[in-house]
C-alpha cells in the first residue's frame, strides 16, 4: 500500500528537481531567473508599471526597481513616463527582450517534452486529472475560492498569500 507520504515525498522531489533545471539554466543565461519572471509580465501586460510586477509576482517594489533597472541597462526592456502621471513610468519588452523570453520559453519546452516524451495522451490526461483534484482538495482546504483557468493567476494569488504570512510572522 502507498502511503501518503509517499505521494507527498514525490511531489516535493518534482518541485526541487524542477527547481534545479532553472537554476542550472540559469547560470548558462544572462538573464536572472527572477528577471524572466519579470520580462514573462511586462510581456503579458504591455505598459504596466512596476507596482502592478510587484503585486502579481508577490515581491517589493524596490526589488522590481532593482531588476527593471539591470533589464533596462542591458536593453531587455524600456521604462516610459507615463503621460497622466509623470511620476509613473510604463515598461515594455524591447525586441531583443522579447527574443530572450522567447529562448528561454524554448528552453522550457525542450526540458518538458524530454520529461513527457514517453507518456501517452491517455496517461498526460490522467495525471492531470489527478494533479487537477488534489489542488482543488488543498485551495479547498485553504479556503482559496475563484476560477482560476489561468495557473499563473492562481500562482500569483499563492505567491501573494505567502508573502502575506511573511510579513504577518514580522511584525
Amino acid at each position: 500500500m502507498i502511503e501518503n507520504k509517499q505521494i507527498v515525498d514525490m511531489l516535493s522531489n518534482f518541485h526541487l528537481l524542477r527547481r534545479l533545471f532553472i537554476r542550472r539554466i540559469s547560470e548558462k543565461s544572462p538573464i536572472h531567473f527572477g528577471q524572466v519572471a519579470i520580462m514573462k509580465t511586462i510581456g503579458q501586460n504591455e505598459h504596466c508599471t512596476q507596482a502592478t510586477i510587484a503585486e502579481c509576482l508577490g515581491v517589493s517594489p524596490a526589488s522590481v526597481a532593482t531588476s527593471t533597472k539591470r533589464l533596462q541597462k542591458a536593453g531587455l526592456i524600456t521604462k516610459t513616463v507615463d503621460e497622466e502621471n509623470l511620476r509613473c513610468k510604463r515598461l515594455s519588452l524591447t525586441d531583443e527582450g522579447r527574443m530572450a523570453i522567447e529562448n528561454v520559453n524554448n528552453i522550457f519546452k525542450e526540458y518538458d517534452e524530454l520529461i513527457f516524451n514517453d507518456f501517452s495522451e491517455d496517461e498526460k490526461v490522467m495525471l492531470m486529472e489527478f494533479l487537477e483534484r488534489i489542488v482543488g482538495k488543498m485551495r479547498e482546504i485553504e479556503g482559496i475560492d475563484g476560477d482560476f483557468s489561468d495557473p499563473v493567476e492562481l500562482r500569483c494569488l499563492l505567491i501573494k498569500k505567502l508573502e502575506d504570512i511573511d510579513k504577518r510572522k514580522e511584525n
